[in-house]
């Protein structure tokens, strides 16, 4: 694999600073792609400012002129640089990029080192394994990942050094702009498998990255809950309206009505965290359920 054949593209919002620093750590991997496209979501100018000032023929912008999201972004990013003859594309975030310098070049050490690559629709550094019953996305814990170095999964999360083979684009498989914000990938790596292709995760990257956050106990499970923590309370709308479009669609029905039920159970129990955060997760969590029934989508 020639890093010629790899590009990457990195959504952003409003985060110039911290743009700039996520191009410099792709630029600065021991096996850089070839080209980075900044999609830019932002409503001023101060990120294409900010980029003007270090691109080059390396580096390309494109300013979609409304917030469309990381869906609408990871859309985009993926059409063009699939047109444009690349065979692999980094999907990337402007503030999560590779833990490490050498994180890409491991990637495709195994992808070169796999049987028909060429079905091998995403890898990623981390990902989950769909629960069809609960719905919930369960991860691993460092034994399971020392037992086997590559894992099939059924979502590579955002953050998650995924890697999409531009075949999968070229079909037509691309991420759902209506979703806006809350497990679009999840809903793209779905996708992706339903189409025969592989969704697989390199879990000794997933050990390192494990390792030098300090989480080297053989039982460490990543559990993330946010439930409680005002400042991320808004993101919960997106997730209860996603998960439910993304459940029934795939016909995964005991799944949809786990994450119903447990939604209408959360809206009550936020009230235990005090009025403001009550009254503020009740409306979220009804509005996300209602604007699903409502198929109303978007921002």
């Amino acid at each position: 694999m020639k890093n010629s054949e790899f590009a990457a593209f990195v959504m952003t919002y409003e985060r110039p600073e911290t743009l700039l620093k996520t191009i410099r750590n792709l630029q600065e991997q021991t096996f850089p792609p070839a080209f980075i496209y900044i999609i830019d979501n932002s409503e001023t100018k101060a990120t294409r400012l900010a980029v003007e000032e270090m691109a080059g023929e390396d580096v390309g912008y494109y300013r979609v002129g409304y917030n469309s999201g990381p869906a609408g972004a990871a859309r985009i990013g993926l059409k063009v640089l699939a047109n444009r003859g690349y065979k692999w594309i980094y999907w990337g975030d402007d503030d999560d990029p590779p833990f490490e310098k050498w994180v890409f070049e491991e990637q495709f050490r195994v992808l070169e080192n796999l049987e028909d690559v060429q079905k091998v629709g995403i890898l990623g550094g981390k990902g989950g394994r769909l629960n069809r019953t609960t719905g919930r996305i369960n991860t691993f814990s460092n034994h399971e990942l020392e037992e086997q170095p590559i894992l099939e999964v059924d979502s590579v999360p955002g953050g998650g050094s995924m890697l999409v083979n531009a075949r999968v684009v070229r079909e037509e498989i691309l991420p759902d702009k209506k979703l806006f914000f809350g497990f679009e990938e999840f809903d793209f790596c779905l996708k992706v498998k339903k189409n025969g292709y592989r969704v697989l995760a390199n879990a000794e990257i997933w050990l390192k990255e494990n390792s030098k956050a300090g989480f080297n106990n053989k039982d460490f499970k990543w559990k993330a809950s946010n439930f409680g923590k005002r400042e991320v309370l808004w993101r919960d709308y997106y997730s209860t309206r996603n998960l439910l479009y993304i459940y029934f669609k795939n016909h995964f029905y005991k799944a949809f009505l786990f994450i119903l039920v447990k939604s209408i159970l959360k809206s009550f129990a936020g009230w235990r965290y005090g009025w403001n955060y009550g009254r503020k997760n009740f409306s979220l969590q009804w509005r996300g359920i209602l604007h699903f029934l409502a198929g109303r989508f978007g921002r």
